[in-house]
């Protein structure tokens, strides 16, 4: 196995299991049984697998761990006011879906209902859930998060084809109006 000094190392620990599986595996070779063929297949097989390993192992960079966010009351009071800006500006995910509801747009709602777990839930809530510096608040913010998850789910499971449901989508969105003030009452627990 010729291949096998381009891919380690000569000093490398693994030259020597790679050596003795090329012998091994010479001496398989010459036997014409299905059993020496597995280990013949088995060694080189192992053999490829720890050197490959190795290499892509040993590349690998460390990863750094994500710096904590500086907490300031202007920071808490933006990250609060974006959660608190979709909860009342006519822009926002409540007015939006709203909106939608009222015209009957299913397949916006489908769409939009995706979107706003990912901007609004992950971004903006988990923003704000990071800041929290009790910990006890922090599993029951993950909770409250999840509830807003859970009302997008049931607007969207109400908007799909053939389950369209307006008062169901309007119980989800009274519901998902509840969690997010909820959750905002979490802000004056930040000191």
């Amino acid at each position: 196995l010729g291949y096998a000094s381009s891919f380690v190392a000569p000093t490398s620990p693994f030259t020597a299991a790679i050596s003795r599986s090329a012998q091994t595996s010479s001496h398989h070779a010459t036997s014409t049984s299905l059993d020496a063929t597995r280990r013949n297949f088995i060694d080189q097989s192992i053999a490829t697998i720890t050197a490959t390993s190795a290499i892509i192992f040993q590349a690998q960079p460390a990863a750094a761990k994500e710096a904590p966010i500086e907490i300031t009351p202007q920071i808490v009071q933006e990250a609060f006011d974006a959660i608190r800006n979709e909860l009342t500006s006519s822009s926002g995910v409540v007015a939006t879906l709203s909106n939608l509801i009222d015209n009957g747009s299913f397949e916006e709602i489908l769409q939009y209902t995706k979107e706003s777990d990912a901007y609004f839930r992950r971004a903006k809530l988990g923003k704000a859930r990071k800041m929290l510096t009790d910990k006890d608040l922090k599993g029951e913010a993950v909770l409250m998060s999840n509830a807003v998850t859970f009302d997008l789910i049931g607007i969207n499971r109400a908007s799909r084809p053939g389950k369209e449901n307006r008062e169901d989508q309007l119980r989800y969105l009274e519901e998902l109006k509840k969690d997010i003030a909820k959750f905002l009452e979490l802000e004056k627990t930040i000191v």
